[in-house]
């Protein structure tokens, strides 16, 4: 990957959001966050917890988290944004 898909619904993040997301996985959405990943297309998840329920928090969808996860070692190799 060499670069955001301007497909996936994260390049349409303001960039502070962006940042965040790249800075922060595996996390619980903030509320801006969460906010802006729905207002960008994503669909964001509740997980479920060690003793069977949902969480209260909400997560990228697995996919995205993935696609974060590339777009991160592009960056980190050169090739990224």
């Amino acid at each position: 990957m060499t670069g955001a898909d301007s497909r996936h619904w994260f390049s349409r993040c303001e960039r502070t959001v962006q940042n965040w997301l790249l800075g922060n996985p595996g996390s619980a959405l903030s509320t801006e966050a969460f906010d802006a990943v729905v207002g960008a297309g994503g669909v964001p998840v509740r997980i479920e917890t060690p003793d069977g329920d949902r969480s209260e928090a909400f997560y990228l969808h697995p996919a995205d988290a993935e696609y974060l996860t590339e777009l991160r070692a592009a960056s980190s190799d050169g090739h990224g944004r």
